[in-house]
């Protein structure tokens, strides 16, 4: 065996980042966590419908995929499909725990089902799950899962499955990152999702539109528009019309990423949505990256300023969702504020969230290194608002949940102070002052 040298140098941390993708997010981290001297490298084992994904596909990742596809609809017995498809993970996974000292996984995501989380830890990995919104968020309050005539059973039964899975990744991981607003199945000291960012390549500075030459052109451009509020944008837009506002609308809807930037390239600003718990979410960040401010809607403005503060928050013409139509007419009626919060939002992203900053601040989590101040508890949580439904929806979601289920289809019987909340919404009071 060869002694060690104090002049070597420490051998580099190697990381994967996957096992799928959100809206860019893990193959920029990856790139950030490369340009951060990091070892790093994505892993993509679902689809990439809006075509993020930028590195080469290892034909083992190709072989895994097609194995997916052919145990769902493949011809012949669907057994054979499965365990060729399960010994083609079992063989990435032991080249994985031989190539890499940590894994930066999406929440859900796992080789075996989260079985395989326990295991890694045992075998000395740094397992860090990163939670979207969605995947943790109540489904009584994630529009995209509420549905037009609330099914109580449905959404209580829903909400079961996603804190089992929290709960099982809480005991597993080294870390969790996620979103205050969407914390309320987490009972874990969690990194707050905003402290490390939105990674995001920062493409060299052009000149947005020049001011009075023309319409202010907004740009929509929903995934699912129903959670988006897009009917909510139009009818904002065509309000601002009949006071004889110069102003246009393009929606565009889910369309390949590229696509979506020559659209913000084309715009004085971008309408993100109305239904959000986050400041900043993929497009609006999109658009920050090339100096185009974001409207965001929401009812989560007031907690987040309460905890964050305004000083800490991405900077976002962040309205009350009866509100858009003065979001839009601010922004089309001031080109310098107009103009001023494209660069202030494109700074932010240079400062902030670009790829290598991002890069460093996981790598410092990964190290042990990361401050008091990044942490947050789930049990000071307060929010009920949701994201990508209105008040009205969100309330009739609760009451079908309340109706076949009783308090505890809620899955919060060790917070009754989000119950009281709760069933405060119920009985009309609003989730936030729309002034």
């Amino acid at each position: 065996m060869r002694s060690s040298r104090s002049s070597d140098p420490a051998p580099r941390l190697r990381v994967l980042v996957g096992l799928g993708e959100t809206a860019g997010y893990c193959g920029a981290l990856a790139e950030g966590l490369r340009r951060a001297g990091v070892l790093a490298d994505h892993v993509n084992l679902g689809p990439d419908p809006m075509r993020y994904g930028v590195e080469p596909e290892h034909p083992r990742i190709r072989l895994v995929r097609w194995l997916a596809a052919r145990r769902r609809v493949g011809p012949g017995p669907r057994l054979a499909w499965t365990a060729a498809h399960r010994l083609a993970m079992a063989w990435l996974f032991l080249d994985a725990v031989r190539r890499y000292d940590a894994f930066i996984l999406r929440a859900g995501d796992s080789f075996f089902a989260l079985r395989d989380l326990p295991l890694l830890r045992r075998l000395g990995k740094t397992v860090v799950v990163v939670f979207f919104g969605s995947d943790s968020r109540p489904s009584y309050l994630n529009g995209a899962e509420i549905g037009a005539e609330p099914d109580g059973s449905a959404l209580a039964d829903a909400t079961v499955r996603k804190r089992r899975m929290v709960a099982r990744i809480e005991r597993s991981a080294s870390h969790v990152v996620c979103h205050p607003m969407s914390a309320q199945l987490h009972r874990r000291r969690a990194v707050t999702f905003g402290a490390l960012g939105i990674p995001r390549r920062i493409a060299p500075a052009e000149a947005p539109p020049e001011a009075g030459n023309g319409p202010i052109r907004f740009l929509h451009a929903p995934s699912r528009p129903a959670d988006k509020g897009t009917d909510r944008v139009r009818t904002a837009i065509g309000e601002v019309r009949r006071e004889g506002l110069d102003v246009e609308l393009k929606v565009i809807t889910d369309r390949p990423n590229a696509e979506v930037l020559v659209a913000i390239r084309a715009a004085d600003a971008v309408i993100d949505q109305v239904f959000s718990d986050t400041p900043m979410a993929a497009l609006a960040a999109e658009a920050a990256a090339l100096g185009r401010p974001a409207i965001v809607g929401g009812y989560a403005w007031a907690v987040l300023r309460g905890t964050a503060g305004e000083a800490e928050l991405p900077p976002t013409e962040r309205c009350h969702p009866d509100r858009l139509a003065s979001a839009i007419r601010r922004l089309a009626t001031d080109d310098g504020y107009r103009l001023d919060l494209g660069r202030r939002a494109r700074r932010f992203l240079e400062t902030r969230w670009a790829t290598e900053r991002v890069g460093e601040r996981y790598l410092r989590l990964l190290r042990g290194e990361a401050p008091a101040s990044w942490w947050f508890d789930p049990g000071a949580v307060t929010y009920i608002g949701g994201a990508g439904a209105d008040e009205a929806t969100l309330r009739g979601a609760v009451r079908a949940v309340l109706a076949a289920e009783g308090p505890a289809g809620l899955l919060l019987d060790d917070r009754p102070d989000l119950v009281e909340r709760l069933l405060s919404l119920v009985s009309g009071e609003p989730l936030a002052p729309s002034g």
